[in-house]
């Protein structure tokens, strides 16, 4: 606000500045043609009395006639006899052509100046007229020089009296002791020059008139200038005021874009088997980068994407795909269903075309195993082996980025990634950033930087690897990275025992009694127990009843390990694929007849295990709950 009325007082005062430079230089440019006119006409005034055969006349009739007079106006001013002394000039005047005046100046004497007079011939007769002389004469180069000397002839000057170009003879008159009392100066008149002269002052003071009407047009267009100015500047105050408010909530905007996302490092501080480093910068207050993660039933979701574009639009498009993103993983574990449904929603009214490249993975943390979908994305990079780096990137299916068609189907990939791998996900505003001489940061400076650090210090190192790249060049696209750093935990299981069952719901209690035997064993109190003996008997329950289609046989395989930390039962059967950790969370505040049917039996799964994990692998279903037993009770 304060700058905005200081640019404002600022224009207008440069405005004024201006409008007074301009008066100013006018003027200067009147008063400097006038100068070079007089200067012009002095010029040519000097060579007119340089010319031998008519300034030489001049010169000596007008100092002979000086000469004649000088013994009486001596005698004359000395005796005080005033006007004796002006009928004698008077005469002198007028019985020479060549004079058209005479200065009469007595010296100063103590201090006080004397009279001074001129006698003069009126212009066009004979006439003879009198003039007080009321300027500073003393400062004039003829009185200076005839003070001094017996005869000087002045630079040629315009008269004070009229138009007229004029040189004076002077000299001084002294009393009989030799005593200078008086300057005398006989005007003598450039007329060629001075004709010309008086015309061109004339034609300069009849285009006055003129002048100042441009003068003050130009004052009414500068007046007008101010006046749209001062209308600007109130517009441009507004608009300041506008961009501040606009600038004000992006940034309140981008606050709440980035709060979207992970931003808490280490993310799972009591895991050791995965640690995970993420950084997004926007090219703007907002961007369309995005990434997510997050663990469900032992298995970490996750997800890389770029909306096309950048701004408001694509920051708007981001925080819709990473919330489909989130509700859809909360319940569904196959990437490539992920995808497939966030693309119908992002394809549904898509009326600006705006797409997204996306990569989704789940990986299975017991198992390592990493199933994943690329939606157009590029493909991440693998790091294996601690000693010796093995980096390759990940191959990934060409398929379509989401958004842009509906009904697309996306395939499904996977892979088992080895303890100590390292997963580098990026954005192509890593790859494609540019320095000054537009030359990319490309795949090849990707791998060379790649090095064997932890997941945070290999995003710092990539990102110096970027800034120096790139070197002061503007970020032109916004840049996202992750990081996931994979160990494999080993079991380290004490005991491992295996029951088979047929599906016969009528062999549940050989399940708890096996169940049981094993609880007493790792040391759970009976309440432990009771919770871990409900928890399988659900999951057992739910495939004899549903895994297996009517009329055909069937069993199920539990096995269990336990060691001093944890209980692991490991469920596995051959029918048909159903991934139970699909269920939402079960309303038990709700009456049981106001409930929606199913869900219950993996509620207790959740609600008594530590954690619960569904693999499907070689045409079998297999769940995992585990039970640590320092929650006994």
């Amino acid at each position: 606000m304060q700058t905005s009325g200081f640019i404002k007082k600022r224009g207008i005062l440069l405005l004024i500045v201006a409008a007074i430079v301009l008066e100013l230089t006018t003027a200067l440019q009147f008063y400097s043609m006038r100068r070079g006119i007089t200067e012009r006409l002095t010029e040519m005034a000097q060579q007119d009395l340089s010319d031998a055969n008519l300034t030489a006349r001049k010169k000596r009739n007008v100092e002979a006639a000086i000469e004649a007079l000088m013994p009486e106006m001596a005698r004359m001013a000395q005796r005080g006899q005033t006007d004796s002394l002006k009928d004698a000039i008077n005469r002198t005047v007028a019985s020479h052509k060549e004079i058209v005046g005479i200065d009469f100046c007595f010296v100063e004497e103590e201090g006080k100046q004397r009279e001074a007079f001129y006698l003069y011939k009126e212009d066009g007769t004979d006439k003879l007229r009198e003039h007080s002389i009321d300027f500073d004469f003393t400062q004039r180069s003829w009185y200076i020089h005839g003070i001094e000397s017996d005869g000087f002839w002045s630079e040629p000057y315009m008269s004070n009296y009229k138009v007229i170009l004029m040189s004076t003879y002077s000299r001084r008159v002294c009393d009989r002791h030799g005593n200078t009392i008086a300057v005398v100066g006989a005007d003598v008149p450039m007329r060629e020059l001075s004709s010309l002269a008086s015309q061109l002052f004339e034609n300069q003071e009849s285009t006055l008139p003129l002048i100042i009407m441009l003068h003050l047009f130009g004052l009414a267009v500068l007046a007008f200038i101010i006046r749209w100015s001062v209308r600007s500047q109130r517009k441009l105050e507004v608009a300041n005021i506008e961009k501040e408010r606009i600038g004000s909530e992006l940034n309140i905007a981008r606050n709440i874009q980035l709060a979207m996302l992970p931003k808490t490092f280490p993310p799972f501080p009591e895991r050791d088997d995965i640690n995970i480093y993420s950084l997004l910068t926007p090219a703007r207050e907002v961007g369309g980068d995005f990434y997510d993660f997050f663990i469900r039933n032992e298995k970490l979701f996750l997800c890389v994407g770029d909306v096309s574009g950048k701004g408001v639009p694509a920051a708007l498009v981001m925080a819709v795909a990473r919330s489909t993103f989130r509700m859809l993983s909360e319940h569904e574990s196959s990437p490539e269903r992920i995808v497939s449904q966030m693309n119908d929603t992002m394809a549904r009214d898509n009326d600006y075309n705006m797409f997204i490249t996306l990569f989704v993975g789940v990986l299975d943390l017991p198992t390592g195993r990493l199933r994943y979908t690329n939606a157009g994305h590029k493909a991440p990079v693998i790091v294996c082996g601690k000693e010796s780096l093995e980096k390759s990137l990940l191959p990934v299916d060409p398929n379509l980025p989401i958004g842009a068609f509906p009904d697309w189907k996306y395939s499904l990939q996977e892979t088992t990634i080895c303890n100590g791998t390292t997963i580098f996900l990026y954005t192509d505003g890593l790859t494609e950033a540019e320095d000054a001489g537009h030359n990319q940061f490309g795949q090849k400076r990707l791998m060379d930087n790649i090095i064997q650090v932890d997941a945070e210090a290999l995003i710092f190192h990539m990102e110096d690897a970027v800034k120096m790249f790139v070197g002061k060049t503007e970020q032109s696209d916004d840049l996202t990275m992750m990081a996931i750093q994979y160990s494999h935990r080993q079991a380290d299981e004490h005991s491992h025992r295996t029951i088979i069952l047929p599906c016969d719901i009528g062999k549940i209690p050989d399940l708890g009694v096996f169940v049981g035997s094993i609880c007493k064993e790792a040391g759970l109190g009976s309440t432990a127990t009771m919770q871990t003996n409900m928890a399988l008997e659900e999951a057992v329950v739910n495939v004899m009843s549903y895994a297996y289609p009517k009329g055909t046989e069937g069993d199920v395989r539990i096995d269990a390990y336990a060691n001093s930390e944890r209980l692991k039962f490991v469920i596995t059967d051959s029918g048909k694929a159903f991934d139970p950790t699909t269920y939402g969370t079960v309303d038990t505040s709700l009456p049981a007849e106001e409930r929606s049917i199913g869900g219950l039996g993996i509620h207790i799964m959740r609600s008594y295990m530590d954690s619960i994990n569904y693999e499907r692998m070689e045409g079998q279903n297999i769940l995992t709950l585990r039970k640590q037993i320092d929650n006994k009770n």
